[in-house]
């Protein structure tokens, strides 16, 4: 199940998009008289380039004039739905050019009875995914940015099958996917001066994922890979979760919500205590576990810790204290009973006619003092909706203002438009201009 010779990749991958397509169509085919729904959208982004940016100096002076740079992009998301059959498309278009496209149907199937067996919400799932290839770089403006890796070509880069039933009140989902295992991350940089359809390696993989849980409040969940592993997979302006790796096979597992009785720590009472064990095993890490405590001290209150198991020696970490009073939530760390950070916070609604909104604080520090702060106030009034943030966070050795930022929206059926500033401690750092039509 390794990588395929490149030599057959650009063979290959035109085979398996165009099985892949044709799948997809015919289960978004059945639902073209079905209801239709989704959006298109229209952003303009600007950010401010640094004023004494001039030739080798960089320093970053604020000024109350300064030159921008502009992105545009656009972005449609439409799905159709025919009582059990279905389809999606996602697309994106920037300044570069075309972004990505992923086409997907699925199928649901009535319950059936097979071997004896209840399947019961069975659902199959096929998507298509079509990229160019993008990589993160620091442009001349010191600034970063992503750019088209050339030639530019639309790749087809992955194409995934999931399946999902329910059986005795356990849920099953599988997920089989054939990806192009080069094709470059846009979040990182990417060396080659060029990506072709040569430069193309295609392996398969699979995960499956089992869960249960009980009214009681007990759950299990299980997850393993094989040539796979449950990060993301990632291409310009989209991302899902699971990913082929070859030649790694993985297992993970939780156990969680045994209830024990309550009882007595010194001066604590602990009610409703309840325990859970996860672990973790794969070709690249050897067995590790956590086993996790949870308690209620009192109304509002709870205690929380966790043990870490075979991984090196065997500590208790992560004890915790949350709670809440009234408007107030707050949380304590601790470390060999010593408080080593604590954040507080309060969220208090408000009403005055036809105004209506809310606003929020939050505070975090303990050890070095302050070391976050961050204020949100949202109103709204009809069609109309505001919100203002503005954060303080440590910076070394000081602290002080981090950033604000501003959005104003307005919407009217079936548009919104939506008004958007950042500003950081050197002034302003992106506003942007979103328009969409909902469907």
């Amino acid at each position: 199940m390794g990588g395929w010779p490149r030599g057959k990749a650009r063979r290959a991958s035109v085979r398996r998009a165009m099985i892949c397509a044709m799948a997809c169509l015919v289960l978004a085919g059945g639902a073209a008289h079905g209801q239709i729904s989704g959006q298109f959208g229209l952003d303009f982004v600007a950010r401010r380039i640094p004023s004494s940016l001039t030739g080798d100096l960089v320093l970053d002076t604020p000024s109350e004039f300064a030159e921008l740079e502009f992105g545009i992009a656009s972005s449609l998301r439409v799905s159709v739905r025919d009582s059990a059959i279905g389809g999606a498309l996602d697309a994106a278009t920037n300044m570069a050019g075309p972004e990505h496209g992923v086409a997907t149907g699925d199928l649901r199937i009535e319950p059936f009875r097979l071997l004896g067996v209840l399947f019961e919400d069975v659902t199959l799932a096929c998507e298509m995914w079509m990229a160019v290839p993008f990589e993160a770089v620091t442009d001349v403006n010191n600034l970063p940015n992503a750019i088209v890796i050339p030639y530019g070509d639309i790749f087809f880069v992955t194409s995934r099958l999931t399946s999902s039933f329910d059986v005795g009140g356990f849920h099953f989902r599988h997920l089989l996917m054939i990806l192009d295992t080069s094709f470059p991350n846009p979040n990182a940089s990417y060396d080659p001066l060029f990506y072709e359809f040569a430069d193309q390696t295609f392996s398969c993989g699979g995960i499956l994922d089992v869960s249960w849980s009980s009214q009681l409040g007990l759950s299990l969940s299980l997850s393993a890979g094989f040539n796979a592993s449950p990060g993301a997979t990632v291409v310009k302006g989209y991302s899902a979760a699971g990913r082929v790796d070859p030649g790694n096979y993985y297992l993970n597992g939780s156990v969680g919500g045994f209830e024990l009785c309550d009882f007595a720590v010194g001066p604590l009472f602990l009610m409703d205590p309840r325990i859970g064990i996860s672990f973790s095993v794969s070709t690249t890490q050897t067995l590790s576990a956590t086993l996790s405590f949870s308690a209620k001290v009192a109304e509002g209150i709870g205690l929380g810790a966790s043990m870490t198991l075979f991984r090196g020696p065997t500590e208790v970490r992560g004890l915790s204290l949350s709670g809440s009073f009234a408007c107030i939530q707050f949380g304590l760390q601790l470390d060999e009973l010593e408080v080593t950070s604590l954040s507080m916070g309060c969220n208090t609604p408000f009403s005055l006619g036809a105004l209506n909104g809310g606003f929020d604080i939050r505070a975090t520090g303990l050890e070095r003092g302050l070391t976050g702060l961050s204020t949100r106030l949202n109103v709204s009034h009809g069609q109309f909706s505001a919100s203002t943030g503005i954060t303080f966070a440590q910076r070394g050795a000081r602290f002080g203002f981090a950033s604000l930022a501003t959005q104003f929206t307005f919407r009217f059926s079936p548009g919104t438009i939506s008004l958007q500033a950042t500003f950081g401690r050197y002034g302003l750092t992106r506003a942007s201009i979103s328009t969409g039509v909902t469907l």
